[in-house]
């Protein structure tokens, strides 16, 4: 088996509401998809859709680095994973969103090819069974604390049992009444975990901010200050009442190694996305288990590929999870396929073949931002 033929389409997925974050407000997701296509006719797909404040290339470095990486495979086998991945690592080290992209279309390729889902591809060769249910949280979107609190119930009453609320955005000083709107709503049997995203500028900071949030009972707050501060990250861990999730902080270059070497968390939020891929995501996971973190893993506001990825890889893992961060293609009013397989507040993995994500030709001609770029291994030709 021999890949033939690549090709990069750039997109824009709108968001069905504006999503407010430390970073700013969302309205879409922009990215690209990577087609990889072998000589038997197979299909391999990925999905490079940065995010601001992640550390993360930009959306037209993405598209540059996935054309380099698609036409490197041009003529490869990819059964070669590792070479391959590896040859990926080399050629784009400042492109995490790309070689996760690159990743997910060689497993989707590889896994089709040995008729094994993605998820059961990877948990045998983590010599497990792959789950078949993976619980996820309910992200809220609201404006208001009674906004946020009505989200809450709709999403309680969906069989959610875990919520995330944003917070450290402009209007942070309301982040105590938001978050006790919501605990309020929904009683304490439910989970809520926040995500200030870095926000707060230092740690006094995100420690006065972690007291007016502490009676409201927190499963945990992900990276409370910015994360290229690790040192501040131990030092509001070691004094906070609630757990503390690290997540850009664990990213970048060797984030992970020194939140981990610093006792700088009690969580390792987990984006295949940001991390280079599935190969990537699952040695992270393997290194935060090791030092005595639990592990969650969640989409970087993806489009349906790079969630299917997520999704794999979360039924693939061994130990516990909690309540994984897979749901939020809801948030999406267009996507590159249709929605997920969901069994109240959980999602299933494909059972077919591979990521289980058939290439929607409709859906992404309408989503697509130009005609992309296709390289052709036979004819040498490209557009």
């Amino acid at each position: 088996m021999k890949i033939v033929r690549a090709r990069v389409v750039p997109f824009a997925l709108p968001l069905r509401a504006p999503l407010a974050t430390a970073h700013g407000v969302l309205h879409e997701r922009h990215g690209a998809l990577l087609v990889l296509e072998t000589d038997g006719g197979l299909l391999g797909l990925g999905e490079a859709t940065p995010i601001a404040g992640f550390g993360l290339e930009t959306r037209a470095r993405a598209q540059e680095a996935l054309a380099t990486l698609g036409k490197q495979a041009l003529g490869c086998d990819p059964h070669r994973l590792d070479p391959l991945l590896d040859a990926a690592e080399h050629s784009a080290p400042d492109a995490p969103c790309a070689r996760a992209a690159f990743d997910s279309a060689i497993h989707d390729l590889v896994s089709q090819s040995e008729s094994l889902p993605l998820a059961s591809w990877l948990a045998r060769h983590l010599g497990r069974v792959a789950r078949t249910r993976i619980e996820t949280n309910a992200l809220l979107v609201g404006a208001t604390p009674r906004e946020l609190a009505s989200a809450a119930e709709r999403a309680v009453a969906r069989g959610f049992r875990s919520l995330k609320i944003k917070i450290a955005g402009a209007a942070h000083a309301a982040d105590p009444e938001r978050v006790g709107a919501v605990r309020c709503a929904v009683g304490p049997a439910v989970r809520i975990r926040v995500d200030a995203n870095g926000g707060f500028a230092n740690s006094n900071l995100a420690l006065r901010a972690i007291d007016a949030l502490a009676p409201h009972d927190l499963e945990w707050i992900e990276q409370p200050v910015p994360a290229s501060d690790i040192p501040a990250l131990a030092r509001v861990r070691s004094r906070s009442p609630i757990p503390i999730a690290a997540d850009e902080a664990a990213v970048a270059g060797a984030g992970l190694a020194r939140v981990l070497a610093d006792r700088a968390a009690d969580w390792v939020v987990l984006k295949p996305s940001a991390l280079g891929g599935l190969r990537a995501a699952a040695r992270a996971a393997a290194q935060a288990r090791a030092a005595g973190c639990g592990i969650v893993v969640t989409t970087l506001l993806d489009g349906a590929i790079a969630r299917a990825a997520a999704l794999a890889l979360a039924a693939a893992l061994p130990g516990p999870l909690p309540a994984c961060g897979l749901a939020t293609g809801a948030l999406l009013a267009a996507d590159l396929a249709a929605a997920e397989r969901h069994d109240a507040a959980a999602l299933a993995p494909a059972p077919a073949p591979g990521l289980g994500v058939p290439l929607d030709s409709a859906r992404l001609e309408r989503v697509a931002e130009g005609r992309g770029r296709v390289l052709a291994h036979r004819d040498g030709q490209a557009a």
